[in-house]
């Protein structure tokens, strides 16, 4: 029997505090220099911010970047609402408003945008007028299906997650059918590892057992693909390269994050560091974090590796 009911207060309580660090380090939480780096990285984009509240990576896709560039935001803790060059200024998310139906297009980019527009605490199913789920749904084959691609049907699947819709069981089936025997994921460009990262957030926001084949063969992918520095390159063997880049590996990360993997653990650990460590062997001393030294948009690398950094996944939503 225990003496009294103080004491069995403070049993229960310690308790509970041993219950929810071993359910942070499950999430594997960001460190003190996981969010000092973060942190610089986000000073630096703040310098990246068009007039009309866009960030332009300056290939075309700037809503595409701006969404991502939303995205780093939130998981900081942000707003990216409030977001913008100048008092008076278009905001990001005014710039998204702005400019959406040119960017949502198909359902890759209408589903990004929707995990965008409910991460900022926005309603998507009634944001400026739109309905985006509505808008999303029009691109279903009404068998599960939503894009042809990887990247496509894994953000139809993330924006429905987000904006609280079920998952068709059908649409899950749709995205394990595109897996190659190697378990990679094909994209428009070929199968990468970028893709895969973002699958798995897919498959785990749409109720897939994080035990399942499918998940499991792309962890396994995944393990043959790392780089002996801790990092990913786009994909092995290749005809470019295979040296690690920042944007690859931070996808890799959330990936790993979603699925209840610890990047910095020792399963994801090579001789020249973890896939977090490669990170941050690529940022500058002004905070921007290159795709490789010298090479590439440090723009998109670095708000891709945000919230890599931060420890989250997709989708996100903005701190209340």
């Amino acid at each position: 029997m225990f003496p009294n009911k103080r004491f069995l207060h403070i049993l229960l309580t310690l308790a509970c505090l041993a219950v929810l660090v071993s359910a942070c380090q499950g999430r594997a939480p960001q460190t003190v220099q996981q969010r000092a780096e973060a942190d610089k990285a986000l000073t630096w984009l703040r310098t990246q911010q068009l007039d009309n509240g866009s960030f332009d990576a300056g290939f075309g896709h700037a809503a595409g970047v701006t969404c991502d560039a939303a995205l780093a935001i939130v998981a900081s803790g942000g707003n990216p609402s409030t977001w913008r060059k100048a008092a008076g200024s278009p905001s990001v998310m005014d710039y998204l408003a702005a400019n959406w139906a040119d960017y949502a297009k198909d359902a890759g980019s209408t589903g990004k945008l929707i995990v965008t527009v409910a991460a900022a605490g926005q309603n998507p199913k009634d944001w400026n007028g739109q309905n985006l789920v509505t808008h999303l749904q029009s691109f279903s084959n009404g068998a599960g299906a939503y894009d042809p691609t990887s990247p496509g049907q894994a953000w139809a699947i993330l924006g429905l997650a987000a904006a609280h819709e079920t998952i068709p069981a059908a649409a899950l089936s749709a995205l394990k059918s595109l897996q190659l025997e190697t378990g990679a994921w094909p994209s428009a460009f070929g199968p990468d590892n970028d893709t895969a990262g973002f699958v798995l957030q897919a498959f785990v926001a749409g109720g897939e057992p994080k035990n399942s084949a499918s998940i499991q063969k792309t962890l396994a992918f995944l393990q043959s693909q790392q780089n002996e520095d801790g990092g990913f390159p786009a994909i092995k063997p290749s005809d470019w390269g295979t040296d690690t880049n920042a944007n690859s590996t931070a996808s890799v990360i959330l990936g790993l994050l979603a699925v209840g993997e610890d990047p910095r653990g020792k399963s994801w650990s090579k001789s020249g560091g973890n896939p977090v460590q490669a990170v941050l062997r690529l940022q500058a001393v002004d905070g921007q974090i290159e795709f490789q030294p010298g090479v590439g948009s440090a723009l998109m690398s670095t708000v891709q590796a945000i919230p890599a950094l931060l420890g989250k996944s997709l989708p996100l939503r903005i701190a209340r």
